[in-house]
């Protein structure tokens, strides 16, 4: 039957959907996972499903369509509401470059009718994309849409575990793993943005998969709003995962409406395969290309040095500091524009602050840039302080419910940017600053939740602002930062060159956000610095060598004051930083991998390519004081041989418990048995770290 079999590949990935399985049921997925082969017998691999009629089923067995929940008999979560079941009819098959799009019409007794596009695409790398649109007829779609799924596929009945990602301030990325019984786990954000508790991503797969072993299937919902994604076993057996953004108070999409984009991959080799399939499609088809372009600036940013407190002359100086320890790049946080002294006021004025600058930002500017230094500057434009010159003059441009007063959080409220006069005035605001310095980048930082209705519309005006920003400053880069990583999805990732993934620099906790955070970030884009010695969330005080060798593994900052640093300090910084660069390379565009030891103590990370790999160890507690770890390092050539080697500078302590010949670069052992036997390691204190880099010998 022409156009029956609808078959994708990429990378170690295939999808196989039944376009026209029978009767009047609607198209269906047979197979998302491993590659088949460039010609399997379809129709052997269809005959293959069981006819199950055992028990209270129903005559005829309804599996799951590519939109669920369209055919009557269907128990399980639409993926479509209002459903309409039973009224829609497949049209027919349009093909593209990568992949095809799927139409549907219904007819919902009514003279109105519509139809539905859910549009597939295949990468080379083995990632899928998957968006559905509902489009009105000349007569309108009935009253729109409460929900539509923009990815909703079949996964195999082993799928039996879900890893999802919650947390909170300054401990994202928390890993949450659950068991999937019959029934579902949905996971949503109804904060307008992704939230620290809920990254819009999951990983679901075979009971107890890890680092490298186990089926995993991910996705990853291309979105900075509202959020739902599900996971659910029916009854009958059949296991479906959706995505979508979601809509809020019983709000409706209107007639015309388009779903963001949603990605999924599968790997036979656990989270790190996943991850690497990931990372390979971000850096490709997410980030803008300015990220691979060039090297990622290593930052010093004034936030922990000085916070509100500016002075031309001490900026001045922590710049020159900057510079000569080897940051490329200078940003300026919070507290540069009018009567921002502290974060009760003045957010939405941005106008310079002529008491700290009596000669405008010109001045800072220059010496900046006559140290070598790029100029960012920290910018908040959605939000709002009622105490300010624009919540005063324009009251109304303040979201708020029912005429009730803006409901507050950290004593800002939101701008109602998709409102066009107050886009308008963030773009115009923006741009002048842009036009007027040289700034080569933006921090932009979102430090609240979006409450209320039209969440999407908000989401989609943000998108419409940045997009114009970048159409009229190509040259200027974006972080993306919400009270660190309240919105680091790929939807915002296609805007912007670096996300913000955590507020706090405290290196333990960081190590894990990172290490977790990767699983869907590559590491040129992930933000992390190095802080001052005394976390100022956690208290807790770690050695300049933990903290560096973390922020090593990222695009590499500091956020410290400078001045405090002693003479050996000063200068031990300084070779973190160049080791940076020396292996900035291999970190930004090697492959990832997450290391785990048997030891509960120990964790790591790892890039690799054939020629070269870096590894960091880390010990973080000292639950099995004495015992060592071993380290087996993945990604090399198994036939070459590598020189592994302890980088400099090495804590005293580490240093005491290497071999001769590992600190002395002495240990020359060939892929294959840096992978199968790999190297014992004894660090003897915790929360010490330790660099290693494997060379041609």
């Amino acid at each position: 039957m022409k156009d029956r079999w609808l078959y994708l590949r990429g990378g170690d990935v295939s999808l196989l959907i039944d376009a026209r399985p029978g009767g009047e049921a609607l198209p269906r997925a047979l197979h998302f996972g491993a590659d088949l082969g460039a010609a399997p017998d379809f129709d052997a691999i269809a005959a293959t499903a069981p006819n199950v009629l055992w028990g209270a089923r129903l005559d005829v067995p309804c599996p799951p369509c590519v939109m669920p929940g369209a055919e009557a008999g269907y128990f399980g979560t639409p993926a479509i509401v209002p459903s309409y079941a039973s009224r829609w009819t497949f049209d027919r098959v349009d093909r593209t470059a990568e992949g095809f799009d799927l139409l549907f019409d219904v007819a919902t007794g009514e003279p109105r009718n519509a139809f539905v596009r859910i549009e597939y695409r295949m990468s080379p790398h083995g990632v899928l994309a998957s968006r559905a649109c509902v489009y009105p007829s000349p007569d309108g779609f009935p009253d729109g849409s409460h929900w539509l799924a923009a990815l909703a596929l079949p996964l195999p009945a082993s799928a039996h575990e879900v890893m999802s990602f919650g947390g909170d301030w300054a401990r994202e990325f928390r890993p949450q793993r659950q068991t999937l019984e019959t029934g579902a786990l949905a996971f949503e954000s109804r904060r307008g943005r992704p939230g620290h508790d809920r990254f819009p991503g999951l990983f679901v797969g075979a009971p107890g998969f890890g680092d490298d072993r186990g089926d995993v299937h991910a996705i990853s919902l291309a979105w900075s709003g509202s959020h739902r994604l599900s996971v659910e076993r029916l009854r009958e057996g059949a296991v479906v995962i959706q995505a979508g953004e979601l809509p809020t108070n019983g709000e409706r999409t209107g007639d015309r409406y388009e779903t963001p984009w949603c990605y999924a991959t599968f790997s036979p080799r656990g989270l790190n395969g996943a991850m690497q399939t990931l990372h390979a499609f971000v850096r490709e088809r997410i980030i803008p290309r300015a990220v691979a372009a060039k090297a990622r600036p290593v930052h010093y940013n004034t936030w922990e040095a000085v916070y509100f407190k500016h002075d031309v002359t001490t900026l001045k100086d922590l710049a020159t500091r900057a510079a000569a320890v080897g940051a490329e790049r200078f940003v300026l946080d919070d507290g540069w524009f009018k009567g921002r002294d502290h974060d009760r006021a003045a957010l939405g004025d941005w106008i310079v602050d002529a008491n700290k600058y009596p000669h405008g930002l010109t001045p800072l500017i220059d010496h900046v840039r006559g140290l070598g230094l790029e100029f960012g500057l920290w910018v908040e434009p959605e939000m709002v302080n009622p105490d300010s010159d624009l919540a005063r003059a324009h009251p109304d441009w303040l979201r708020r419910e029912g005429g009730l007063p803006p409901v507050l959080q950290r004593h800002q409220a939101v701008l109602d940017i998709a409102r066009a006069e107050v886009s308008t005035y963030l773009f115009e605001a923006l741009d002048s600053l842009l036009a007027e310095h040289p700034i080569s980048y933006l921090k932009w930082d979102m430090n609240r939740d979006v409450t209320g209705a039209g969440h999407g519309a908000y989401v989609r005006a943000l998108y419409a602002l940045i997009d114009r920003l970048r159409a009229a400053h190509p040259a200027v880069e974006i972080e993306t930062c919400a009270s660190g990583g309240g919105r680091c999805d790929y939807g915002m990732l296609a805007r912007t060159e670096r996300v913000w993934v955590s507020d706090s620099n405290d290196a333990l906790d960081r190590f894990e956000i990172q290490r977790n955070a990767n699983l869907f970030l590559p590491p040129e884009i992930a933000g992390v610095h190095v802080g001052p010695a005394a976390c100022h969330i956690t208290g807790r005080r770690l050695s300049l060598d933990l903290r560096a060798h973390v922020a090593l593994f990222g695009h590499m900052g500091l956020e410290l004051d400078l001045r405090e640093l002693n003479e050996a300090d000063d200068e031990r910084l300084r070779q973190h930083i160049a080791n940076h660069k020396r292996f900035r390379k291999l970190i930004h565009a090697g492959r990832y991998w997450r290391i785990s030891f048997d030891d509960p103590d120990h964790a790591g990370m790892c890039v690799s390519s054939d020629a070269e790999a870096l590894v960091l160890v880390v010990r973080t507690g000292s639950a099995a004081l004495g015992r060592g770890a071993v380290l087996r390092v993945p990604g090399l050539n198994d036939e070459r041989i590598y020189r592994a080697l302890a980088v400099a500078p090495v804590a005293a302590s580490v240093a005491h418990g290497l071999s001769a010949t590992l600190a002395k670069g002495g240990a020359a052992l060939s892929g294959r048995v840096l992978a199968a036997r790999g190297l014992e390691l004894f660090l003897p204190r915790p929360e010490t770290s330790l660099l290693l880099h494997f060379g041609a010998a």
